[in-house]
């Protein structure tokens, strides 16, 4: 977890540098906004092209904890891109606008860059993602929040704007105070949108709880630790315990989780799928995974891993409207390693059950509270699967990391 840890981890020494100490490497005058009038010709160049369309964008938070986009609910799919605004050392604005179109082609909805370093590159990336479908959760220099938020406030393709990454690490003297305070300025500058926050800890989470509209939790659970036998269901129980506190808490949360190589290791195709799942097992909000890029990792040079994530797109895709509109139960599987989840929608009930066992093939009978005809369809013809329901359980077998996905008639 630990993004800003991540990236000292990956980097070469120069790259290190400039990671903690958020040197700016300079770049020509054209790039850099230096006047006040400067600032005001930006300003009023984007609310002269957005200000008054029709497409300008509102974002809220249902009573659910449902992300609303222009009143109606929206899951976030996407991912981190961490071509960080702070120089064009890594080529990062050219990188962050191919990198989008290659986001984009693969179906997500979502990504969390950085904007506000270069106007005409911050315009063009905006343009795309709005041509494109895509929304922005967007981070920023924090020094320069509000005047960052004003200029880009009007454009469509914003979702959302980060308050602090990492907030809850030990590491980082981020207090309560400091991020409501800071959570005020970006409110009073764009009450429009809503904020965002995310860390990694779930016993030192709590006390940022509706800090922020969304909250993102870490969960990186696949490295080389010897300790950790069982990543994934320690990633099942830290999202269990979080999303719990956050439902008595009333507060938003989405899955940060991971794609790529921590200390060395990056999840397995298999893994990755599980972990979504299991995410999804935990009624998340939107799923944002960590990520497609930071200087020293390239998602797509992963090719079965970021295959991987892309075939996830188009079954995210199918259950969108049961996990925003479906009416969310855990279930009891009576197993341990066996987590299951069920969705009541359209006279149907929708069922998710996983084996986080990395070796253990579980043999599972789960009770469906409801009355269902018997018929049972697997939802994804190319998914494993073979369970059968009857007399009111869902029964079979279930192979190491697998996950099962079944639609059941009422």
């Amino acid at each position: 977890m630990l993004r800003n840890w991540v990236k000292l981890i990956l980097l070469t020494n120069v790259t290190i540098v400039f990671v903690i100490f958020g040197w700016q490497i300079p770049r020509s005058i054209n790039s850099i906004v230096s006047s006040h009038n400067d600032e005001q010709k930006i300003f009023m160049n984007i609310k002269a092209t957005f200000a008054n369309s029709d497409s300008v964008t509102n974002t809220s938070i249902r009573e659910d904890g449902t992300i609303m986009v222009n009143n109606q609910p929206f899951f976030p799919f996407g991912l981190y891109h961490d071509s960080s605004y702070i120089s064009d050392w890594y080529g990062s604005n050219t990188k962050r606008l191919e990198d989008l179109k290659v986001i984009s082609a693969a179906g997500f909805n979502t990504i969390r860059p950085q904007v506000g370093g270069n106007y005409d590159a911050d315009v063009a990336f905006l343009n795309e993602a709005q041509s494109n479908g895509i929304y922005v959760l967007s981070s920023f220099n924090y020094d320069k929040r509000t005047k960052i938020v004003d200029r880009y406030k009007f454009h469509p393709a914003i979702l959302g704007w980060e308050i602090v990454d990492d907030v809850d690490h030990p590491n980082n003297a981020y207090s309560v105070g400091g991020v409501i305070d800071w959570k005020s300025e970006i409110k009073s500058t764009d009450s429009n949108r809503i904020t965002y926050v995310s860390g990694a800890f779930p016993t030192r989470i709590e006390p940022f709880f509706n800090l922020a509209d969304v909250l993102g939790f870490q969960s990186y659970p696949i490295d080389n630790d010897p300790n950790v036998t069982k990543p994934l269901r320690s990633h099942y129980y830290a999202l269990k315990s979080v999303t719990e506190a956050a439902r008595r808490n009333n507060q938003s949360i989405i899955a940060n989780l991971q794609t790529f190589a921590w200390r060395n290791i990056a999840p397995s195709p298999k893994q990755l799928r599980n972990m979504t799942y299991s995410a999804l097992i935990n009624n998340v909000k939107g799923i944002i995974y960590y990520s497609y890029f930071y200087p020293g990792w390239e998602l797509s040079e992963n090719s079965a891993l970021w295959n991987e994530l892309k075939s996830l797109v188009p079954e995210i895709k199918q259950l969108n409207s049961v996990l925003l509109e479906g009416s969310w139960k855990r279930l009891n599987s009576g197993t341990e390693n066996l987590f299951a989840a069920q969705w009541t929608y359209n006279e149907s009930i929708y069922v998710v059950a996983l084996n986080a066992s990395p070796t253990d093939i579980i043999e599972t009978s789960i009770s469906i509270p409801e009355a269902v005809n018997g018929s049972v369809e697997a939802l994804f013809s190319n998914r494993p699967q073979g369970m059968i329901f009857n007399q009111g359980k869902l029964s079979g077998s279930i192979q190491p990391e697998d996950v099962h996905v079944y639609k059941l008639s009422l």
